[in-house]
């Protein structure tokens, strides 16, 4: 499309009209023959639409000029995707790997972090890693203070790889104890722009709006799909489809155990993690159906490595029940309510994962 094309289609608005038109046919998405039917779960499902949204339009629109970059969170406490994990402080930020950037900040006191380079392959829809820094291999002043170099070009010290592939940076912040650590403040700059200014050119207003759009529909497509997938071993948590996780970004130092769980009022599911390998960290959460984590801001629904409570034989028995089995279960996710949804458990950095956690459906007066 020309440029005149492009302004004549602003100044008669009909690329509103076509943003909004597109916005409603979203809706049908939520209908899908596979999803619940029920009246929470539906409005869940038309919240979950306009979370995406927002999280499209910052990634697309605000936050999408590589020559000016920022960091901001595609997914936070109120924009909710893919099973986000509450242990992680997410951030993202678009590039171009024809420059060069630098990365500074000071260390928090979440006990580690990860920042990855990201790229699309020739297969549409999968993302790729196409490098990795981690804060144990990190460089670091007497204040905690770095500096790290992404380019593709090597660098020493702190260096995180591009390649040409690469196109945004996804930055993991973990927590061991959500409640009593603060993450590291970063920031970023491109150390070689040519651009002089930031102002939205009206002939990439169009493409960045279907490109909001575009990402909200994959997203609950994509969803929808993996519910189907882990329907078929339900209320169970083998490993998942690793190769399939990292296409979709998820983290290289993780494995992941996702499955869809589903109580009547009077059960309760019993996850158990034994033999529990050395790792960095390893958690167990809940999300609802459209894989949204419940609200950890003010309900205990997911359980880690720090603030579990430990049998004396170091195994951990977590309960997922609709309501409060008691003193005697200390590791009680909350369904806040849900009565399905999908579930997730990780080993971060272990070296031997098992090939599943154990996990089985009991009666609530029989736990």
């Amino acid at each position: 499309m020309s440029t005149n094309d492009a302004e004549a289609r602003i100044l008669d608005g009909q690329v509103w009209v076509d943003f909004c038109e597109e916005l409603k046919s979203l809706g049908e998405l939520i209908d899908r023959p596979e999803t619940p039917k029920d009246a929470r779960n539906r409005a869940l499902g038309y919240r979950y639409l306009t979370q995406l949204l927002r999280a499209g339009l910052e990634a697309t629109v605000d936050y999408a000029n590589p020559q000016f970059p920022a960091f901001f969170r595609l997914a936070d406490e109120t924009k909710k995707m893919l099973n986000d994990n509450p242990d992680n402080y997410y951030q993202n930020c678009a590039i171009d790997p024809r420059f060069e950037y630098r990365i500074t900040g000071k260390r928090g006191d979440v006990p580690f972090f990860g920042i990855g380079s990201k790229g699309s392959s020739a297969d549409a829809g999968r993302m790729i890693s196409t490098g990795e820094i981690e804060s144990a291999n990190m460089i670091f002043d007497d204040d905690g203070r770095f500096e790290i170099i992404a380019s593709v070009a090597e660098q020493e010290g702190n260096w995180l790889p591009l390649t040409p592939e690469s196109r945004s940076i996804i930055v993991r912040q973990t927590f061991a104890d959500r409640s009593r650590e603060s993450v590291a403040d970063l920031s970023i700059e491109c150390l070689d722009p040519v651009a002089t200014h930031n102002t939205l050119e009206p002939a990439i207003l169009e493409p960045s709006l279907k490109a909001a759009l575009g990402f909200v529909r994959s997203t609950v497509e994509m969803n929808i799909d993996w519910m189907e997938r882990y329907r078929k071993h339900l209320n169970a948590l083998p490993e998942d489809d690793q190769e399939a996780c990292q296409i979709a970004g998820g983290d290289p130092n993780v494995h992941y155990y996702q499955s869809f769980w589903k109580l009547g009022p009077e059960e309760a599911l019993v996850a158990r993690f034994v033999d529990i390998p050395e790792c960095q960290t390893w958690n167990l959460q809940l999300s609802n159906y459209w894989m949204q984590s419940l609200d950890y801001r003010f309900f205990r629904t997911w359980v880690n490595k720090f603030t579990a409570h430990y049998a004396e034989d170091g195994s951990v028995e977590v309960v997922i029940a609709h309501r409060d089995p008691g003193p005697a279960y200390p590791n009680w996710l909350d369904t806040c309510g849900h009565d399905q949804g999908g579930m997730i458990g990780r080993y971060i950095g272990a070296k031997n994962p098992p090939a599943a956690l154990e996990a089985r459906v009991v009666r609530f007066d029989e736990l």
